[in-house]
């Protein structure tokens, strides 16, 4: 019988990353055109939370504005820099407002990180979410996936692996 690692569990992709430099913008066009609509709008890192910001490896101090609406069984998540260095003022630097990245929910997050980075794949983001227990790590895929980048989330109790809110409506 062949051994199983933890990286065969299949991968849950539930996000698409849009960074833009006008979310209100954004979600006002999403929904006069295709009738996207209950954003959840908020900034982050939460207020009272420690967000356990890196960039590029070292400690980050940034603030981002963030919108969430799901649609059938995918989050679309909106990202707009406010303050700080961050990856998404780099996206915006250099490629302009568009896809970002997409988000795979693993039950093994320490282990895929480990071998993204085994595999010379840089994690050029990481830290805690807006989600309760909440962990994130970016990977620089744009050359292996074509501008597109990776987002790692460890899965979580509650909701199908996406945890509860830390901030109520």
């Amino acid at each position: 019988m062949a051994e199983t690692s933890s990286t065969s569990v299949k991968p849950n992709v539930d996000q698409i990353g849009i960074v833009v430099r006008d979310l209100h913008g954004m979600v006002a066009t999403l929904k006069q055109l295709l009738g996207i609509e209950d954003f959840r709008i908020m900034e982050w890192p939460v207020e009272g939370i420690d967000p356990e910001a890196t960039y590029h490896g070292e400690p980050g101090n940034f603030k981002l504005l963030l919108g969430f609406a799901t649609i059938g069984n995918t989050q679309l998540e909106i990202v707009q820099p406010l303050e700080g260095q961050n990856i998404y003022s780099d996206f915006l630097e250099e490629h302009g407002p568009g896809l970002h990245h997409f988000r795979l929910t693993v039950p093994d997050f320490d282990e895929r990180v480990e071998d993204l980075k085994a595999k010379g794949i840089q994690n050029i983001a990481s830290g805690t979410g807006v989600h309760v227990g909440s962990r994130w790590a970016y990977f620089d895929t744009s050359k292996e996936l074509e501008g597109v980048i990776v987002e790692l989330r460890k899965s979580l109790d509650g909701s199908g692996g996406q945890g509860q809110w830390i901030v109520k409506d």
